[in-house]
């Protein structure tokens, strides 16, 4: 069975590939119309694998049909391309060359990655060009708050019917169930277990058929 085919798969899961689901009183304008009153500032936070980056992706559209110019980078403690995330030693000198301008919206995912004192520069910086700045963090950081994520079995169940096609039944709702209590209540992890799950049901079929 191609690795593609699993419903599970990143190409299915990542940020952007699946749609947030917003809970009851929140939508993409309604959290876009906070920004905008907050000066395009804004921090979204929740602990691991709790959807910050899908909710990141979702609202991004929104964002530039607003007039904003998205500038969004992924900060990670091992770095990598410069054109996809931030060291954190270097962000604020690599951010200095950025053209942040007064409609730019500055994304920065996993803000609590960078030291203070480099995040105090970043919002000196963005605070002297007149840019947004909105981050994704574990805890609260001191800017305006726009949202906080949180992982739920209802969630969870949620995601994974969206995920699998009607009548697919290779991965049952005690499944996810048992998964998300697995991984302490982390989505992101909770979908790779069952991406090994859904694999290897499948592979076991075929070989059975």
């Amino acid at each position: 069975m191609a690795r593609d085919s699993n419903p599970f798969a990143t190409r299915f899961t990542r940020p952007g590939a699946v749609g947030y689901l917003f809970p009851a009183g929140l939508s993409v304008q309604s959290l876009v119309a906070v920004l905008g009153e907050n000066h395009w500032w804004g921090e979204i936070v929740g602990p691991h694998g709790s959807g910050k980056s899908t909710l990141v992706a979702t609202l991004v559209p929104a964002l530039q049909a607003a007039g904003r110019k998205v500038v969004r980078y992924v900060v990670t403690p091992d770095g990598g391309d410069r054109k996809e995330c931030l060291l954190p030693a270097g962000a604020y000198a690599f951010l200095a060359e950025q053209p942040l301008a007064p409609t730019t919206q500055l994304i920065l995912d996993g803000y609590e990655r960078i030291s203070w004192w480099w995040r105090r520069r970043i919002q000196v910086l963005c605070r002297k060009r007149g840019a947004g700045l909105l981050v994704t963090a574990h805890q609260p950081l001191g800017l305006p708050p726009l949202a906080e994520t949180e992982p739920t079995e209802q969630l969870a169940q949620k995601i994974v019917q969206q995920l699998l096609s009607k009548g697919d039944s290779v991965v049952t709702p005690a499944d996810v169930t048992a998964a998300f209590k697995q991984t302490g209540g982390n989505l992101r992890e909770t979908l790779f277990a069952l991406f090994d799950i859904y694999q290897s049901r499948r592979a076991h079929s075929i070989a059975s058929g």
